[in-house]
């Protein structure tokens, strides 16, 4: 009997189920990669009128907006610089870009635009595009979206329009990078606090409603070491938007589990009282060196 209700433990031990070991942290996969290519390149999508947007019906039009950076020379890749530039789209016909800096869906750096019309039978869902670059010194660059799905390039039946028309066109801000490449976008908060929240929660939008959270997200590159900006070369990173005190930059993951990035963001709310028309935020990066690189990125603020 003994043996019996021995053997009986020794069996019901070997099922106990040990504790489960703490879970790991995520690893740091920064976006788009841990080093620069050749040129870095940067892209948005807008409508005709600069709104920055996501998400298009079939039978619309999509404007790429873009800018490039030859990481060996630092300058900004123009018209004369370029070899080719052009989108590339799934099971459609590669689209080139223009050099058009006084077109209305051009902004500052941005400019090169593009045009697709969609075809109205196009599937809808994500787009997988993808900008590419090459300069006249031989030198490659592209660029794809962050991979979180509501603000990827979207075709949907029901899409999400922009309040309306984007920021006019700042003027260029110079012809040469010395520090690093940046690329800066903003999505619509899914916490406001003075506004109702969009159907869709963090689609691209450069036009917001008072009371609405605006969320900055960046990143890029040093181009002294071709390193991604992060934490291991950046001792500061904030955004300075007029009239407020400046908002710290966070270094962290983003997207759906398993398919998580790492880039800088944060977010703010803005006022009830905040001055309606276009605003420039200042996004700046101090780098361990001493060194700062800044960007400005518009938005339009409406009642």
């Amino acid at each position: 009997m003994k043996k019996t209700l021995l053997l009986a433990l020794v069996v019901a031990a070997a099922f106990v189920v040990a504790p489960a070991a703490p879970a790991a942290d995520p690893p740091t996969v920064p976006f788009p990669s841990a080093h620069s290519g050749g040129v870095f390149v940067a892209a948005h999508t807008v409508t005709a009128d600069g709104a920055i947007s996501n998400y298009f019906a079939p039978g619309t039009t999509v404007i790429f907006r873009s800018y490039a950076v030859d990481g060996k020379t630092r300058k900004v890749v123009t018209k004369k610089l370029a070899k080719y530039f052009y989108v590339k789209i799934p099971n459609q016909p590669n689209i080139k870009f223009k050099y058009t800096p006084k077109a209305n869906a051009a902004s500052g750096r941005y400019a090169w635009t593009a045009r697709w019309n969609v075809p109205s039978s196009y599937p809808t869902g994500i787009v997988a595009f993808k900008v590419v670059v090459q300069t006249k010194s031989k030198h490659l660059g592209s660029f794809i979206q962050v991979p979180v799905a509501t603000s990827q390039l979207t075709i949907s039946t029901s899409p999400q329009t922009p309040f309306g028309g984007g920021p006019g066109t700042p003027a260029p801000s110079g012809t040469k990078v010395n520090v690093a490449t940046l690329y800066v976008d903003s999505v619509n908060g899914t916490r406001p606090s003075g506004a109702a929240p969009r159907p869709i929660g963090c689609t691209q939008t450069n036009v917001y409603k008072r009371g609405e959270q605006v969320v900055i997200r960046a990143w890029g590159y040093e181009l002294a070491t071709g390193d991604v900006l992060s934490i291991d070369n950046v001792s500061e990173a904030h955004f300075s938007v007029p009239g407020m005190s400046n908002v710290l930059l966070n270094w962290g993951s983003h997207g759906a589990t398993g398919n998580k990035v790492w880039f800088w963001t944060n977010a703010f709310i803005l006022p009830a009282t905040y001055p309606l028309g276009d605003s420039t935020i200042t996004v700046s990066f101090t780098m361990v060196s001493g060194k700062t690189a800044t960007f400005p990125y518009q938005i339009t603020v409406i009642p």
